[in-house]
């Protein structure tokens, strides 16, 4: 099946469409953040001292409606019935370099269903084919299977490892790095939907 359709609206996949952040989503990222634990091990790097629903109004309003764009562009992702089922944003820019990187959660009863994977070929196509990036990067946890499945079907390449680097559950993990070029990116679509013929 075709992640990006070219004949409908830019933001929509097969299940699933982007829509800005907006500021009162907070109140439902705050609920699933205080039930998910993993979840936020993995985005963060470890376990941070919980939020405050005033911390999260803030943040949810320093970047909802794109706001601080050029630092991170802060989308949410929800089906096509309308149901907010997670988020995703685009930060790291380096417009001198041509790379950026993307930061994704999708709630805790709707993963495994491939929601993060057709989220996330809309948003690197907007990087590549919109604002010009040649390059995406991903750093993860050696124990974030899911992303590491993740960014193996994109086509990426894992380009290195940073050994003991991160510290989180009473233990040091290794940092991963992976990479996917505009031109790889291309390779996937290209597949994506020969598949779906």
């Amino acid at each position: 099946m075709p992640q990006t359709r070219h004949d409908e609206y830019y933001w929509q996949g097969e299940r699933i469409r982007l829509r800005p952040m907006h500021a009162d989503d907070a109140g439902l990222w705050l609920s699933e953040e205080r039930s998910d634990s993993e979840g936020v091990r993995f985005l963060n790097y470890g376990i941070d001292l919980p939020k405050s629903e005033h911390a999260a109004q803030s943040f949810a309003e320093k970047y909802a409606e794109f706001n601080n764009r050029d630092e991170r562009m802060m989308f949410s992702i929800e089906t096509l019935d309308g149901e907010l089922i997670g988020g995703i944003n685009i930060h790291s820019m380096n417009k001198k370099n041509g790379t950026f990187e993307t930061g994704s959660r999708i709630y805790r009863s709707f993963r495994g269903s491939g929601f993060g994977f057709e989220a996330k070929t809309i948003i690197l196509r907007y990087a590549f084919h919109e604002l010009g990036y040649q390059k995406y990067n991903i750093r993860c946890l050696d124990t974030n299977l899911p992303m590491i499945k993740q960014a193996t079907r994109l086509g990426c390449h894992e380009e290195g490892r940073i050994r003991r680097h991160i510290y989180t559950d009473g233990e040091y993990h290794d940092e991963l790095i992976f990479g996917l070029t505009r031109e790889e990116f291309d390779e996937l679509i290209g597949r994506l939907e020969s598949e779906s013929e």
